[in-house]
């Protein structure tokens, strides 16, 4: 298995708390993000405004293009910032690996990922007037600004792989759920099983959660950032989820190991499964 890059971890600072809901600590990270793409041939950023609950807003988006390989790039989401306690863990987690993946495309092979580190901007920009949790509001197929952005991009872009960084603060060890036990096995485990050389990782560290066409209705229905369930064929859904009770650069680097190697592997299951 391929090892990931040798940078330092990030600063052993708890990144969730602090005034204005983190939002200064998450604008510095995006903003490194926003500075290296200026001077990279891969990584391209973007700013989509949108204006909900009384305040103007911008929604992040990145996209890296790998070292290319043969045929068509693999094209996966990267999704964090999504939990209504404010976590930075993902947000530091994505911003690594694409600083990283700018640096060496090889990093990146064969992949065209698209990535949002910052879902959620309403925990970390609170607007004028009240406004509903993303999740209610995206299962409600809002007008709201960011919902139709996001349900855009989902369908526009029919990822091969999606890949949510989240940060549970009661756990003490880090799970993932997937939506297959082949690719759970194949994809997830292994990545797991780096993590676990660093940080505590659950007993039982993989759920596999239902893939029928009724079972992702009810999931995009709930307000899970997931494809419309007409999508076909279905892509790779992973979920890793770290644990809050340990220290925060633990978290960010399980969080940037366990996305590195899942795309490593799920490369290895493609080219396998195509015979390249």
């Amino acid at each position: 298995m391929n090892s990931t890059a040798s940078h330092q971890p990030a600063p052993a600072t708890d990144l969730n708390g602090g005034s204005d809901h983190g939002y200064h600590a998450a604008r510095e990270m995006l903003d490194v993000l926003f500075e290296t793409s200026a001077d990279s041939e891969s990584l391209m950023a973007t700013r989509h405004a949108t204006r909900v609950g009384g305040c103007d807003f911008e929604i992040p988006r990145f996209m890296l293009l790998g070292q290319r390989g043969g045929g068509e790039a693999i094209r996966v989401a990267l999704f964090a910032g999504i939990e209504d306690h404010g976590s930075l863990d993902g947000v530091a987690a994505i911003s690594r690996l694409l600083v990283e993946a700018a640096i060496q495309p090889a990093l990146a092979r064969d992949y065209a990922i698209f990535a949002y580190p910052l879902v959620n901007v309403f925990e970390y920009r609170r607007p004028v007037s009240p406004v509903e949790a993303f999740d209610r509001r995206f299962s409600g197929d809002r007008a709201d600004g960011d919902v139709r952005f996001f349900r855009g991009e989902l369908r526009k872009w029919r990822f091969n792989a999606i890949l949510t960084l989240k940060t549970e603060p009661q756990a003490g060890s880090f799970r993932a759920t997937v939506r297959s036990e082949l690719l759970g096995e194949e994809v997830v485990r292994p990545a797991l099983e780096r993590v676990a050389r660093m940080a505590p990782v659950n007993s039982r560290p993989i759920k596999v959660r239902p893939g029928d066409m009724r079972a992702r209705l009810g999931d995009y229905s709930d307000g899970r950032l997931t494809p419309p369930p007409d999508l076909r064929p279905y892509p790779l859904e992973v979920e890793i989820f770290a644990p809050g009770g340990i220290a925060a650069d633990l978290r960010i680097r399980g969080l940037f190991v366990a996305a590195h190697e899942i795309l490593v592997n799920y490369r290895r299951v493609l080219a396998h499964a195509t015979g390249i």
